[in-house]
């Protein structure tokens, strides 16, 4: 009879342990919510999907997810990318987390997926099973299949074959040089045709003819007729100075009065006619520093010198070897054929060849 009330003893607080050990882990799943879906069950070949698992629990429990993810979830279904957790806040203590994972495959069929695993200390939770179908991709038969093309003959063009026997290095020297002569023809062109700066007509006259050309002009702004000798002495010297650059070689523009004549001195040329220049330069200077103011006979009288200066200091023309007039067969005998032999020409006065390259022969120019 005791024994009998022992054993049922027993089996009461055997029973009474066993649950309340399923109690406690009832209490604990409830506070721990494991939850999986696929965004679509039928894809085809090749077509990607999202698996989301989603994990809610109190925020000081410890849950994870098993296993890790290889390239493989299940044979057939290949993992292309997995998530980082993403946690939320959902309150009262509460978190939530959520992971995705990219699958696709690339073998039709049906697939199944079995349960993700939570292990939570020594409890383990598992989500839902998944299933998913691969679809074929569609053939369309109305189009035949070709065979591989043939083999196709090199072509026989002389430029291919050219091209293929030369070295890329000596293609490009071609071209180096092609575009080199290229830019040196245009330049040559350019340089050919290039438009050379005009020379006045004035810069191929001998010194004289220029010297005579300006004092014509000089006459013509009737300077000391308005008043200005001081002007028209400095233009006049102006003039002179740099005729005897141009015949002597003097550097007159540089020179004093003094050194003017000194030098007109040691040459043999200048020296039979430094009375003119003297008188003209001794006026000149009386006019520019003295402030004195000739006469209009001087004014006059210096003018007609310095025509007559550049007039006697002008190089003889050369003379060409004497030929005789003997008409030629045929020729009507002119005039100089008909002048006498020995018989001097006509020699023109500095009046003259003042009046030939002055006012009245501009257009000579």
């Amino acid at each position: 009879m005791k024994n009998k009330i022992g054993e049922r003893l027993c089996r009461a607080v055997l029973a009474a342990a066993v649950s309340m050990t399923m109690f406690s882990a009832n209490a604990l799943a409830a506070d721990v919510s494991v939850h999986a879906s696929i965004d679509s069950t039928v894809l085809w070949m090749g077509e990607q999907s999202l698996i989301r698992l989603q994990l809610a629990q109190d925020k000081d429990a410890e849950v994870w997810l098993l296993p890790t993810f290889s390239e493989t979830l299940v044979p057939g279904i290949e993992v292309l990318e997995v998530s980082r957790p993403d946690t939320s806040d959902l309150g009262n203590g509460r978190l939530q987390i959520d992971r995705r994972l990219l699958i696709t495959s690339f073998d039709s069929g049906f697939f199944y997926i079995p349960p993700f695993k939570y292990l939570m200390g020594t409890d383990t939770l598992y989500t839902e099973s998944l299933s998913i179908k691969i679809l074929p991709m569609e053939v369309d038969t109305s189009n035949l299949i070709f065979d591989i093309k043939a083999i196709r003959k090199p072509s026989s063009s002389w430029l291919m074959i050219l091209w293929d026997s030369i070295p890329l290095f000596v293609w490009i020297l071609l071209a180096v040089l092609l575009v080199g002569g290229g830019i040196a023809f245009g330049i040559y062109k350019w340089w050919k045709e290039r438009k050379l700066p005009e020379t006045e007509p004035e810069t191929l006259l001998p010194p004289h003819e220029k010297a005579l050309l300006a004092l014509s002009r000089l006459r013509e702004e009737k300077l000391w007729q308005e008043g200005r000798e001081k002007e028209y002495y400095t233009a006049l010297i102006d003039i002179l100075r740099e005729y005897l650059y141009g015949r002597f070689g003097i550097q007159a523009m540089e020179m004093t009065s003094a050194q003017i004549l000194e030098h007109l001195r040691a040459d043999k040329a200048g020296h039979e006619h430094d009375r003119r220049i003297r008188a003209i330069l001794e006026v000149a200077d009386f006019v520019k520093f003295a402030k004195m103011r000739p006469l209009p006979e001087d004014n006059e009288s210096v003018m007609h010198d310095a025509v007559a200066f550049v007039e006697s200091t002008r190089p003889e023309p050369e003379q060409a070897p004497a030929q005789e007039n003997v008409p030629v067969a045929g020729e009507i005998p002119t005039e100089e054929s008909r002048q006498p032999d020995g018989e001097p020409q006509p020699k023109s006065s500095p009046e003259d060849d003042f009046e030939k390259y002055g006012p009245s022969n501009k257009n000579r120019l």
